[in-house]
């Protein structure tokens, strides 16, 4: 059985219990596994890192900005033909900087509820559930 791949992700968020809330994604270059298709930035757990210091690097990395690492949602996983894959994702809040694709093929914000309108790879489908269920908001706050 190969590894288990421990992914940190950032849920990177703006304006957050209004309507206006939207939510960060990319897409993934033409060159890796999984290319072209969309996901909640993040990335590899390196050695002797912690998954919140892993958050925040891949952020910096891949679209030069700084955040602050909040509250953790429930890790997802799911096998795929290449290995195993086990999302660890936190909520994070922009504290520095403008998302823009230094590591990714594209970034853009997005409604929480738009979120299924995008292809995402398989092992988001719990998480991208938990995060439309979490930002939604009464029809009643929309006034």
């Amino acid at each position: 059985m190969r590894d288990m791949i421990q992914v940190g992700v950032g849920v990177l968020v703006q304006h957050r219990g209004t309507a206006k809330c939207r939510v960060l994604i990319t897409r993934r270059q033409e060159n890796v596994v999984l290319a072209g298709f969309w996901e909640l930035p993040g990335g590899k757990v390196e050695p002797g890192e912690s998954v919140r210091q892993c958050v925040a690097r891949e952020l910096e990395e891949e679209l030069g900005v700084q955040v602050e690492v909040g509250t953790e949602l429930k890790p997802c996983e799911h096998r795929y033909d290449h290995g195993t894959v086990r999302l660890l994702p936190f909520y994070c809040r922009l504290t520095g900087g403008r998302p823009r694709p230094l590591e990714v093929a594209e970034c853009r914000w997005v409604s929480p509820a738009d979120l299924g309108r995008y292809r995402f790879p398989p092992a988001n489908d719990a998480l991208l559930l938990a995060v439309m269920r979490d930002l939604s908001i009464p029809a009643e706050a929309d006034g």
